[in-house]
């Protein structure tokens, strides 16, 4: 059973984090009002996702206490990438639901036709990053990205990532990344943001 998956520190912190994200809230109709269930749902979303990023990329943490994490997609061979998004997918259908799947693979559907008017196709992605609330403002945001983004720099790589939260583009634009675009997703009602961070010369 798929609500039978553990659920770490790591998960309910991005659980906690990230649940008033129109994306997440989309995906998870099947809760109603219900934000205890919600809660539940999505600490074992990001479970099955931290599951994902190990096998398709990385996966760095906040600090030992799991406040938070950073998912990567990397250069991973695009094999693996595709059986652990398929894995991850499978389990997804189950957790939430007809409606939040259904949901689920149109958003996903319209994010992917916006990517292909760049050229990102070889461009590391920063897919979940996220700090419990409790222990935001410390600074753990930026320490958590650190690794992956010195990673992506030792690799000469592009990255990027999309985001719902416009009060968060000062914040990825003192790590580098630039606003590549701006679209309106229409399973959500919501504009999102594509921030892309180029390559480090030398």
């Amino acid at each position: 059973m798929v609500n039978a998956v553990p659920q770490s520190p790591a998960a309910r912190s991005l659980a906690a984090a990230l649940i008033d994200d129109p994306f997440y809230r989309t995906v998870t109709v099947a809760c109603g009002d219900d934000e205890a269930a919600r809660m539940e749902m999505l600490a074992v979303y990001f479970e099955l996702a931290l599951a994902e990023g190990h096998q398709a990329g990385r996966v760095d943490l906040a600090d030992a206490h799991g406040n938070g994490a950073a998912i990567w997609t990397t250069d991973t061979p695009a094999a693996q990438r595709q059986a652990a998004y398929a894995q991850r997918e499978a389990a997804l259908r189950t957790l939430l639901g007809p409606q939040g799947f259904t949901h689920f693979t149109a958003i996903v559907g319209n994010m992917e036709q916006a990517l292909g008017q760049h050229d990102l196709s070889k461009a590391w992605y920063l897919s979940i990053a996220g700090v419990h609330p409790a222990v935001q403002g410390r600074g753990l945001g930026a320490s958590v990205l650190a690794p992956g983004l010195a990673a992506v720099d030792h690799a000469g790589a592009v990255c990027f990532l999309e985001t719902y939260n416009e009060r968060s583009l000062p914040f990825y634009g003192r790590l580098g990344f630039e606003a590549a675009g701006v679209y309106k997703e229409a399973v959500t009602g919501r504009d999102y943001w594509l921030m892309v961070r180029p390559a480090t010369a030398g």
